[in-house]
Parts: C-alpha cells; structure tokens; sequence
C-alpha cells in the first residue's frame, strides 16, 4: 500500500484565499444588487424656484429704475416708478366728485328741514284757512257776507290744502336723496380706483429675492401686463425629477434623495421627496399627444417628482466649491435650471 503524501500547506492557503475572495465578491456583489434595486436614478433633473415676472398694472412711462440685474433686494423696497402726473389729476377729479356728492347730500339734508319748517307753518295756515271759511259760510246763511267773501274763503283754505300737500312731497323727494346713498359710494369707490392706480405707479418688490432678467428702461411707455424684471424669492430652491413611469412604482412621498448638480462637483445635496406629480409631463404639454390617432408607437412617459433640498455639504476639501471662496452650497443660491443627477431611495412595499 501507498504511502499518501501530506497536504501542501501552500495549496491549502491558496484555495482559502480563493475562496475567502469568492465570498468577498459574492457578498460585495449582493450588497450593489441591493443597493441598485432599492434606487432609482435619473439624470433628468433640474433645479427649480420660486420665480416671479414682475408687470405694471397701469400703463406709463418709466421715469425711474433702482435696481440692476442680481441684485439683492428686500421685501416692499421700490424696484421702478412710472409717471404719476395723469394720475394725481384722476385723484384730484375723484377727490372733487366726491365732496360734490357729500354737498349734494347736505343740501338734501337742509331741504328736507326747510320742507319739513314750511309745513309745519303751512299747516297752521291751513288750520286758519279752513276756520275762516268755515265762519264765513255760517255768516253767508245769515246773510251777513257776501258770496265773494265766501269764495275767497274757500280759495284760501284750498290754496293751504295744496301747499301742505306740495310741502310733504318735497320733503319726501329731500328724504329720498338722503336714503340713496349710491352716488356717495359711487364717488368714493373712484377716489379709491384713483387712489390705487397711483399707488401702482411704484412697483415694489412683493419678497426678499434677487432680481433676474430687467428688461426696463428710464424712458419707456410700458404697457400692462408686460413684465418689467425676474425677481428669484429668496427661499430654498428644490429638483424637479423626471423619472420614467417603470421606476415610481414604490417610489412615495418622503422617500430620501442623493443629490448631485452638475454645475459643482464634490458636492452632494440630502434631500426627501416632497411630491409626486398627478400626471406625466405630457399632459403639461400645449398640445398633449393623442395616441388614439394613427399609428401608435410606445413611448415610455417620464412623471415631474418634486424633491425638497434638506441640506448640502461642504464638498470634497479639493478646492471644489460654489464659486464663493467658502466652500459651502447654499441651497437658497442655485441658479433655476442647473443640471442635476438624482438617486432615491425607495422602499419594498
């Protein structure tokens, strides 16, 4: 019988070692499998803010321009003026008509007392009209008047009658002017439209921001509705993610995202998911496409997910910063519409 020759202890180590990498890879390889299956990724994706084109609401001519492009500006600081003139003569007009509708009440006012004094006295006459002729017909029976007498009498208490009447009409026309106070508030709802056409001859800025593209000049007849300048609100900007319909599947709201734009490399953003878009961007479009006509060929659709910005680092200590010396992204100073590269972490449902 044989002798068995021992086991070489190099072979030995060199198959633990072989083994001791296959697992290594194995595990390596299932923890990417992992990692890849619980992320999406895309590369459709841009940074958005809050952006605000500001316009006249008058017409007019530009007579001032205090701000320039990116610069910083505070809430209710004044960014252009137009022209006041016509519209301090439409304030002074609407002032004017105004105070003639509140005379226009005040003589009403004392019409209707002077009115209401003069029936008081013609009621009185009246009261005496109608006693004199009463005296008097008494007297005609006994043939102590004449009929001329008679008839003055009557003429007279007739006469009283009808002022007495005369009197309450015109004090109830007087009462009427005083109940109708629709062209008061007629004339005061025009001092105020006068009022605030003038006010808007002074745009302000409506939030701290930083004002964009100014297209306006000293000089200029603008016209309303036309805007003026950008004015970027100075908040956190957030991506617009467009990923394709196959990866939102378990894709939900608060779900953590990577961030990294491309304008500043080594830096990386935390974010979370914030919402998921009701619709494709397709149907955003101005004229959506209608695949029930012609030929229909698939088209994977993309759906806008909205990712806030939590928090962005220093980056990577080689010099790669924002462009500001400190080495720091400030979410509240991305440009709109930089590139970015987004991973979302989503979870098995």
């Amino acid at each position: 019988m044989a002798e068995r020759k021992p086991t070489n202890g190099r072979t030995l180590a060199s198959v633990a070692l072989v083994v001791l990498l296959l697992a290594g890879v194995l595990g390596f390889g299932a923890h990417w499998y992992r990692e890849l299956r619980n992320h999406e990724r895309t590369d459709d994706a841009f940074i958005e803010a809050s952006l605000a084109l500001i316009s006249s609401r008058v017409s007019g001519t530009v007579i001032e321009v205090l701000v320039d492009e990116n610069q910083q500006v505070k809430a209710g600081d004044v960014l252009v003026r137009l022209d006041p003139t016509d519209f301090d003569v439409s304030v002074a007009r609407a002032r004017a008509n105004l105070e003639e509708a509140r005379n226009q009440l005040a003589a009403a006012a004392a019409d209707a007392e002077a009115a209401e004094a003069e029936k008081r006295a013609a009621v009185i006459e009246l009261e005496r009209s109608k006693n004199e002729a009463k005296r008097r017909e008494g007297l005609k029976k006994s043939g102590a008047t004449s009929d001329q007498l008679v008839e003055n009498a009557v003429a007279a208490r007739d006469a009283a009658e009808a002022r007495v009447r005369a009197l309450e009409q015109r004090a109830l026309a007087a009462r009427a002017v005083l109940i109708n106070e629709a062209p008061l508030r007629q004339a005061e709802a025009a001092l105020r439209e006068a009022e605030l056409a003038l006010s808007y001859t002074t745009l302000v800025a409506p939030n701290d921001g930083i004002v964009g593209r100014k297209t306006v000049h000293v000089g200029e007849n603008v016209a309303v509705g036309r805007p003026l300048l950008a004015l970027a609100r100075d908040e956190a900007a957030w991506v617009v993610a467009n990923f394709k319909e196959t990866q939102i599947g378990r894709m939900q709201v608060g779900d953590h995202a990577d961030v990294e734009i491309d304008a500043y490399p080594g830096h990386s953003c935390d974010g979370h998911v914030e919402s998921l878009s009701p619709a494709t961007g397709a149907k955003y479009a101005l004229i959506p496409p209608d695949n029930a006509t012609g030929n229909f060929t698939k088209v994977v659709q993309r759906v806008p997910v909205r990712v806030a910005l939590d928090d962005c680092d220093q980056g990577d200590g080689n010099g790669h910063g924002n462009g500001h010396g400190d080495g720091a992204l400030d979410p509240k100073r991305l440009p709109m519409g930089l590139s970015a590269l987004v991973s979302i972490r989503v979870g098995d449902r």
